[in-house]
């Protein structure tokens, strides 16, 4: 399997990524809504329709032999890394993968640093009642935690949107000598 996939990547002129795709496992992995802001929502929903717009506008002319053009195959396969590029986290807690949308053993249902900075939240709250005193500064650290989880989230999602939409932009008055 994993010799297939490097046969593909070399050989296929289109990265096979698929932006709607990967706009569709975020909106899967927000369907928690007890800590989705209204802001993460709107932002994914239009990160799906602009990618389902690139994917069939920009990526079909590049996958048919008869409209391929090197460089267009080239600036496409570089908006394509860099959409997955989007998701990898610079830095992250132990035990969370660097990857927003992929983690071991598979696909989960939910973002691993969202995860995370649950798991965090109710072991906080949990400790907090075992203890018997409420550590308002351990709470704050606690929710603070869940707030960056969030952030980086948010932002990962914003970079893809924007990155869909400058590779719009980058095709929109590309020359189709082909008329």
């Amino acid at each position: 399997m994993t010799a297939e996939a490097i046969l593909r990547l070399v050989n296929d002129p289109v990265l096979p990524f698929y932006p709607l795709d990967i706009a569709l496992d975020v909106q899967n992995k927000l369907k928690d809504k007890s800590v989705v802001t209204q802001s993460m929502l709107s932002t994914a929903s239009s990160l799906r329709d602009h990618a389902a717009f690139f994917q069939s506008e920009t990526m079909r002319p590049a996958n048919d032999p008869k409209e391929r053009d090197p460089s267009h195959v080239r600036m496409l396969n570089d908006v394509l890394r860099d959409l997955e590029k989007s998701f990898i986290l610079p830095q992250t807690p132990p035990g969370v993968y660097r990857n927003l949308l992929y983690s071991l053993p598979g696909r989960t249902p939910q973002f691993s640093v969202l995860r995370f900075s649950q798991e965090a939240v109710l072991h906080c709250n949990v400790t907090s009642r075992a203890l018997k005193h409420n550590s308002a500064a351990k709470e704050v650290l606690c929710h603070s935690t869940m707030n960056q989880s969030l952030s980086l989230i948010l932002r990962a999602i914003r970079s893809a949107e924007r990155l869909v939409c400058f590779g719009m932009g980058l095709f929109e008055n590309y020359p189709n000598d082909k008329k």
